[in-house]
């Protein structure tokens, strides 16, 4: 009986998740990332996109954590429900998406690390590097591509901090825009 009260209750929290889950994505697909900066559009270059907007939400509920406990771990629950979804969507068996959802986990736990550590740096060495390891892996980026997105992390941290948490318990997220190539 709990598990069919599992599978078929939608709490609020979940529901609440969804939205920002839906939003975080929407931002990460913003076709700027790809095209303008070099992110790989692959399904590795989409999972690190998701994971940079990702790591901004976290943080900003972090900042409240006694009233986001719930919302982050749904959040953090529905995201990896989509990877398993997208997984399987590409053909991969059942040993073989536990095996990398479990990776992608690790690699997740990593980049959070990696981000908010940049992102409590005063200069951008650190989370440049990060970037590059992560966002970019074994394509070079170029210097002005990691300040553009470093620079954007640092926008969006401080914008998504300025929200009031009502918004993130009602599921409203709205990020400003993607980065804009430089017209120099």
């Amino acid at each position: 009986m709990k598990l069919l009260k599992k599978i078929f209750s939608f709490s609020h929290e979940k529901e609440t998740a969804h939205k920002l889950y839906r939003s975080i994505v929407e931002q990460a697909r913003d076709e700027s990332f790809y095209r303008d900066f070099g992110v790989a559009d692959t399904f590795d270059g989409r999972f690190d996109m998701i994971t940079l907007h990702m790591v901004l939400v976290m943080r900003r509920l972090k900042n409240d954590v006694d009233q986001t406990r719930k919302l982050s771990q749904a959040l953090f629950d529905f995201m990896f429900d989509d990877f398993d979804l997208n997984l399987r969507e590409l053909g991969i068996g059942d040993m073989g998406v536990l095996s990398r959802v479990k990776k992608m986990a690790k690699a997740f736990y990593g980049r959070l690390e990696a981000y908010d550590n940049g992102l409590k740096q005063q200069d951008n060495t650190n989370l440049c590097e990060a970037l590059q390891r992560n966002l970019y892996r074994e394509n070079d980026a170029t210097p002005e591509n990691l300040a553009a997105i470093a620079a954007y992390m640092r926008q969006e941290s401080e914008r998504l901090n300025d929200l009031d948490i009502a918004l993130f318990m009602n599921g409203q997220l709205e990020f400003g825009p993607a980065p804009q190539v430089s017209k120099e």
